[in-house]
């Protein structure tokens, strides 16, 4: 498959190194278009989102970095954008004049209640555990359908072009340290979400950030989901929800023919401004 990569996270946010540092180490790498999604502004205070005087900036930036490179790789001006509830989410009419190029909707937190807080869900594993203890009442189960379900109301909502992470659920969830993805209620969740993924007609990530960063040894989502996947007909593409430049293929090719196994014989990347179907190699 052509490189390309639209997961990607810079100095603006969470990640490491300039968005130019990014394009070159694409360049070395022979891709063939390169999407930066800085994590957009929260309406809270919070350590890996771009805040609101950062995001003109970054948006300068890459168009920038567009203009400077057209002749050598297409760049693309995105945002991953967090779902929280309908005033905060990918589809929000504030965001329209921002001229974006494409769109990742993720759910990385739930929220508690009792504090009024909102805690993620793959940041520090003390904040999950305070979810399931505090808001879930020690239920593991409960918290993970609560996931789930505000996946489902994301995909009915809309507004954007990529699933992010689908089941980011399960990044600190080594060894099977709160659930088992052989259950049948942890089965049966997931392909209520995965129908409705379907019926919504966006683009599902397959995304080897948590690969990368030593949390996982296969990417999101599993390969026993991506079977269900290639079944339903969901389109895919493979990201690599890069943190760091030396990130942006990472497990590319292990992951591509994870894909191919699944049944899956291309992918989806965004060439000259629009969608394509991008064959797998081999």
């Amino acid at each position: 498959m052509q490189k390309m990569n639209f997961h990607t996270h810079t100095q603006y946010c969470d990640g490491t190194g300039s968005p130019e540092v990014y394009v070159e180490a694409a360049l070395d790498r022979g891709f063939i278009a390169l999407g930066f999604s800085g994590h957009a502004p929260l309406p809270f205070p919070n350590s890996w989102t771009m805040d609101e005087d950062s995001l003109p900036r970054y948006l300068s930036e890459i168009r920038k970095l567009r203009e400077l490179n057209r002749d050598r790789i297409e760049i693309y001006l995105g945002l991953e954008t967090d779902f929280l509830d309908p005033e905060q989410n990918a589809g929000h009419p504030r965001l329209d004049p921002l001229g974006l190029d494409f769109q990742i909707s993720s759910v990385h937190m739930l929220y508690d209640p009792s504090e009024k807080i909102y805690c993620s869900v793959d940041g520090p594993v003390e904040e999950l555990q305070h979810l399931i203890s505090s808001t879930f009442d020690g239920s593991p189960r409960r918290m993970i359908e609560a996931y789930y379900l505000q996946v489902q109301k994301m995909l009915r909502i809309g507004g954007f072009d990529i699933i992010g992470h689908f089941d980011l659920i399960k990044k600190h969830n080594r060894s099977e340290k709160f659930f088992s993805e052989d259950e049948d209620w942890y089965r049966r969740i997931i392909e209520e979400t995965l129908n409705a993924a379907a019926a919504s007609g966006k683009i599902l990530e397959v995304n080897t950030g948590a690969m990368s960063r030593g949390y996982t040894d296969e990417p999101y989502p599993s390969p026993w989901i991506l079977e269900i996947c290639a079944d339903l007909g969901i389109p895919v593409m493979l990201n690599a929800d890069a943190h760091k430049p030396e990130h942006i293929d990472y497990a590319f090719r292990e992951t591509e023919r994870m894909l191919r196994k699944a049944g899956y014989s291309h992918g989806w990347g965004l060439l000259q401004n629009r969608w394509q179907e991008v064959a797998f190699d081999g």
